[in-house]
């Protein structure tokens, strides 16, 4: 296959993204619906797609018909048990999220020391990794998730659509919801690098996701940014399919 007609595309919990095999990893095309992305698809000469899906099987279903009529090749890539020198720590590999190995495998890419993964967006997933092996994460709401839930649970509470840039004590209630919510985002970057340091003398903490600003402010010692490791962990499948 020619590696300028390869897709790549990862489906969100709330967008799809998408980029060309052979584009730079930072030359990502965000889009809020399916529709976008085939007329995309229609008006370029793809002969495979490569897809991520998180949960929307509507989406990844109606795209594989599109490929299908299209005469092109699809792949939805799955969770494995091990690729890429990466040994899986999940019993039953099918119950972790394709997007959290991928972005593993992706980061997996950038560092050889042990690393932590942090992927920021509608959940905040912790993944640890070290000698090739997945020593276990965490996943817990992000910072809009978590948000929405304070304010459908609670009363006289109030938020705007403040998104600070630092941590600080807030004086109104609006800006005391966003700077809690950063708070509590920050505090599982900080058990992450507690953790890494506590086991590894020198390790490296990677960020992804739309929501990585919220964390790359409070970051100190070795850390990396990413702008979207799930489609980079795709590549490496894609690359393996076209140079074997």
């Amino acid at each position: 296959m020619q590696i300028n007609n390869v897709l790549l595309v990862d489906i969100g919990n709330t967008r799809i993204k998408f980029r060309l095999l052979s584009e730079a990893s930072d030359k990502i095309t965000t889009v809020d619906d399916l529709s976008a992305l085939i007329t995309y698809i229609e008006a370029a000469s793809i002969s495979h797609v490569f897809v991520a899906n998180v949960g929307k099987p509507a989406v990844e279903d109606a795209l594989a018909q599109l490929c299908l009529q299209q005469k092109i090749i699809f792949c939805a890539v799955k969770t494995e048990s091990e690729a890429f020198g990466i040994k899986n720590s999940y019993q039953n590999p099918t119950k972790m999220g394709v997007d959290r190995w991928l972005a593993i495998l992706g980061a997996a890419k950038l560092t050889e020391k042990p690393f932590a993964v942090i992927d920021a967006g509608t959940a905040v997933t912790v993944d640890f990794v070290a000698d090739g092996q997945h020593l276990g994460g965490w996943i817990a709401p992000g910072f809009h998730t978590m948000k929405k839930a304070l304010l459908s649970n609670t009363t006289r509470v109030f938020e705007n659509e403040t998104i600070p840039d630092q941590l600080s004590a807030a004086n109104d209630t609006e800006e005391c919801v966003a700077m809690g919510c950063l708070a509590s985002l920050q505090g599982v970057f900080w058990s992450a690098r507690r953790r890494l340091n506590d086991q590894f003398k020198e390790n490296v903490i990677i960020f992804t996701g739309g929501d990585k600003k919220l964390l790359t402010s409070a970051c100190d010692g070795d850390s990396l940014s990413a702008a979207n490791l799930v489609i980079d962990g795709l590549a490496r499948y894609a690359e393996k399919a076209s140079f074997g």
